[in-house]
C-alpha cells in the first residue's frame, strides 16, 4: 500500500500562543493543531497546514482581549477547593471545547471537590493522593474514572502555579497502573448477523440508532447530534459534527429510506430520548439486547469499527475510507481494523502465495 508520508511541521510560538500538532496528517496533507494561550487554555483547533495554522494564530492576537477581572488572582489559595474552582472557572469560559467534554470534566470536578475541597494547598502530597486514590476504589470507582480525575487534577494545579494562586511547587507524582486483563476496554468487531439479532430486541428509538451507526461508522454523539437540516440533498450528503471537524457523508438509497419522515428540513433533532445524556442509555440497552439475543456484547464503537472492516474489505482506500468515517488513515488502521483468519486466507488466495508450490510441482495445477 502506497501512502504518501508527510513531515510533521515543528510547534508555532507567537506571543503568548503555543500552537502543535494534535494528530494528523489527514488525507489532504493536513494536521489536526491545537493553540493554547499563557494560560493554557484552548483558543483554537483545527486541520490546517503550518502557514494556514500561523495565520489562525497571527488573527487570534489580533483579536482583542477581554478584561476578566476574576483572572487577576490577588492572593493565595488556602485550600484545594479554591483550586478547583480557578480550574472550572478556566474550563467554563474555554469556547473551543465542547458540552459532552465540559461535562466529563464538571463530573470530575465533583468528585474532586467530595474529597479534596478541604484539605489544605500546603498538605497536598504523595499521601493525600493516595488516600484520594483508596477512596475511590472504596467506592467502586472504576481506574480509568480515577486516572482522568488525576491528571484534571494535575491540570488544576498547574493553572494555579500559573495564576499565582499557589506557591511554584509540583504536585507529587502517583503511578497509576491499569491492569490491562483486569480493566479490559470493549473493543470487540460485531459480525453483521449478531447486530441483526440484536437489533430485534432493541427498542425502536435505539434500533434506529444503532442502524445509523452501522450505516455511516459515525461515532455515538454525530449520530445523536444529528439535525433534521443536515442533510443537503443537492450533495446528496449527511452533515457530521464530530470532535474532528463537519463532513459530508455520501447518503445511500437505503440510508434515505431509514430517515425519509424525519428529515424535513427543521432543526429538530433526528433522534428523540426522554433523557437528557442518552450515551448511557443506549450503551446498557445494547448491552441488555446482546443478552437477550444470546451475542456476544458489542458497543456503539463496536459499529464503527464494523463499518471500517467492512470498507476494508470492499478494498476501499485507506484514505478515503478515513474521510468517511473522519479518522486520521494511521489511526483507522491501527486501532479499528479488525483483522480475521477469513481476512487472511483471502489475501493468500488473492496474492496466489502458492504459486511457487505449482512451480515445483506442476502436477498441482490440475488438482
Amino acid at each position: 500500500m502506497n501512502k504518501p508520508r508527510y513531515k510533521r511541521p515543528a510547534a508555532i510560538d507567537l506571543g503568548d500562543l503555543h500552537v502543535s500538532i494534535v494528530r494528523g496528517p489527514n488525507a489532504e496533507g493536513r494536521w489536526y493543531w491545537r493553540a493554547r494561550d499563557a494560560d493554557r487554555a484552548t483558543v483554537w483547533t483545527g486541520w490546517a497546514t503550518r502557514d494556514e495554522a500561523a495565520r489562525e494564530a497571527a488573527a487570534i492576537l489580533a483579536r482583542p482581549k477581554p478584561v476578566v477581572a476574576a483572572a487577576i488572582q490577588t492572593k493565595h489559595a488556602s485550600t484545594m477547593g479554591e483550586v478547583l474552582d480557578l480550574w472550572w472557572s478556566v474550563i467554563e469560559g474555554d469556547t473551543v471545547l465542547r458540552a459532552p467534554t465540559k461535562r466529563c470534566y464538571l463530573t470530575r470536578l465533583l468528585w474532586l471537590r467530595r474529597l479534596l475541597a478541604h484539605v489544605p494547598v500546603s498538605g497536598m502530597n504523595r499521601a493525600a493522593l493516595q488516600g484520594y486514590l483508596s477512596k475511590r476504589i472504596e467506592e467502586g470507582a472504576a481506574l480509568r474514572s480515577i486516572y482522568g480525575e488525576l491528571i484534571s487534577l494535575r491540570h488544576a494545579w498547574r493553572i494555579g502555579v500559573e495564576r499565582e494562586l499557589i506557591p511554584n511547587r509540583p504536585l507529587p507524582s502517583l503511578k497509576l497502573r491499569i491492569d490491562p486483563k483486569v480493566y479490559v476496554a470493549n473493543h470487540r468487531t460485531p459480525t453483521e448477523e449478531e447486530v441483526t439479532r440484536a437489533l430485534a430486541e432493541l427498542p425502536s428509538e435505539v434500533a434506529l440508532t444503532v442502524q445509523l451507526l452501522a450505516a455511516t461508522g459515525a461515532r455515538l454523539g454525530e449520530v445523536i447530534g444529528l439535525r433534521r437540516n443536515d442533510l443537503d440533498r443537492a450533495r446528496g450528503t449527511l452533515r457530521l459534527d464530530g470532535k474532528t471537524g463537519p463532513r459530508g457523508f455520501p447518503v445511500t438509497e437505503g440510508l434515505l429510506s431509514l430517515l425519509s419522515d424525519r428529515l424535513d428540513g427543521t432543526d429538530a433533532p433526528v433522534l428523540h430520548f426522554d433523557v437528557k445524556e442518552p450515551r448511557g442509555l443506549i450503551r446498557v440497552q445494547i448491552s441488555r439486547a446482546c443478552a437477550r439475543a444470546g451475542v456476544p456484547e458489542f458497543t456503539p464503537h463496536g459499529l464503527r469499527r464494523m463499518a471500517v472492516d467492512r470498507m476494508a474489505r470492499a478494498g476501499v482506500e485507506p484514505s478515503v475510507a478515513a474521510s468517511i468515517t473522519g479518522h486520521d488513515p494511521n489511526v483507522m488502521l491501527q486501532h479499528y481494523r479488525a483483522v480475521s483468519d477469513d481476512d487472511l486466507r483471502l489475501v493468500v488466495q488473492r496474492a496466489d502465495l502458492g504459486w511457487f508450490a505449482r512451480a515445483l510441482h506442476p502436477a498441482l495445477e490440475t488438482v
